[in-house]
C-alpha cells in the first residue's frame, strides 16, 4: 500500500483555518477536493459526510489528534489531506484536549477494507509521539508531508495481500496494551489477512490464589498486565519486513521486557484465517 499515491502535495498544509470545528472541516474539504483522487466529486457532499460522521461521535482520538473520514458515494478512489493547526481547535476529543494535527480521509463506499487499512494507518502515524513532533515542527508542507509519509514507510513498503502463499506462523505475545493495539493497526494496515489474537493470563495471576506460592510472586511477576497472542500466517520471505515494522513499535525486541516474536513452520496448512 503505498500512501504518497493519496496524499498529494496541495492537500497539506501547515497553517488549517478554522477555529471551530464546522470550520475545520470546512477547510479540510477543501485540502480534500484538492487531490486528483476527488475529481469529479463534489465538495459539498465530502463536507456533508465528513459532519455526519462527527455526529455518531468523535474523531479526535486524543494526544491533540483527529481523523476525520467517511465514505462518500462516487468516489473513485481515496484522498487524505493534512492540516496543522497551531492555536488548536476544540474537536470533542476523548481527553478534552484541543486537536493540532489532523489528517482527513474520504473514498468509495465499495471498499471498507482499504478505508481501514488508512484509518489504521493514520493512527500509528499519528499516535507515534515522535511522528507527531515532526510534523508539528513542520515549517512547509512539503515537510509536513514527508514527515507523514516517512514514518509510515516500514509497513507500507509490505502488502501482503499481492502473496497468498503463507507459509510461516507468526505469533506476537504482547503485554502492554498500548503495543498491542498499534500492533493490530500495524497488522491491518499491512494487509495481513486473517491475524486473530488470543487473551491469556500471567503465571504469577494464575498462582496468586494459592497460598503456598504467596512468597514467589515477586519473582514471578506480580504485574495485572493481560497478555494477548497474535497469531498470522505470513509469507517466508516478508518476514524480515514485518519484524522490522514491529520493531519500530516495541523497540529493539532482543533489548525489551513484555513483548516476544515466535515464528514457526508449519508442516501443513489447509484453509484460511481469513474472515467469511
Amino acid at each position: 500500500m503505498d500512501i504518497s499515491k493519496y496524499l498529494p502535495l496541495e492537500s497539506c498544509t501547515i497553517d488549517l483555518a478554522g477555529k471551530t470545528k464546522e470550520e475545520v472541516i470546512n477547510s479540510l474539504t477543501g485540502l480534500l477536493a484538492a487531490s486528483p483522487n476527488a475529481v469529479g466529486t463534489d465538495p459539498e457532499e465530502i463536507e456533508r459526510g465528513l459532519l455526519e460522521r462527527e455526529k455518531m461521535g468523535s474523531t479526535g482520538f486524543g494526544k491533540g489528534i483527529a481523523i476525520p473520514h467517511c465514505k462518500v458515494d462516487g468516489m473513485k478512489d481515496f484522498a487524505l489531506a493534512l492540516g496543522i493547526s497551531t492555536r488548536g481547535v476544540a474537536f470533542d476529543a476523548m481527553d478534552n484536549r484541543s486537536v493540532h494535527v489532523f489528517c482527513a480521509i474520504v473514498g468509495p463506499p465499495e471498499e471498507p477494507e482499504m478505508h481501514l487499512r488508512l484509518l489504521a494507518a493514520a493512527s500509528r502515524v499519528l499516535g507515534a509521539g515522535k511522528s507527531r513532533y515532526e510534523m508539528l515542527s513542520s515549517s512547509t508542507s512539503y515537510a509536513l508531508s514527508e514527515a507523514f509519509l516517512y514514518h509510515a514507510a516500514p509497513a507500507t513498503a509490505l502488502d501482503s495481500s499481492k502473496d497468498r502463499t503463507f507459509n510461516r506462523l507468526l505469533m506476537v505475545v504482547v503485554q502492554e496494551e498500548e503495543v498491542y493495539n498499534d500492533i493490530i493497526e500495524l497488522f491491518l494496515e499491512m494487509g495481513l489477512p486473517g491475524a486473530i489474537t488470543h487473551e491469556g493470563d500471567m503465571m504469577g495471576q494464575i498462582l496468586s490464589g494459592a497460598p503456598v506460592f504467596a512468597g514467589f510472586l515477586d519473582v514471578l511477576g506480580s504485574s495485572q498486565l493481560e497478555p494477548r497472542t497474535i497469531l498470522a500466517l505470513v509469507p517466508g520471505d516478508t518476514l524480515d519486513e514485518i519484524i522490522t515494522s514491529i520493531e519500530e513499535i516495541t523497540g529493539d525486541l532482543d533489548n525489551h521486557r513484555g513483548a516476544c516474536i515466535i515464528v514457526l513452520s508449519p508442516d501443513v496448512v489447509r484453509g484460511s484465517l481469513e474472515t467469511v
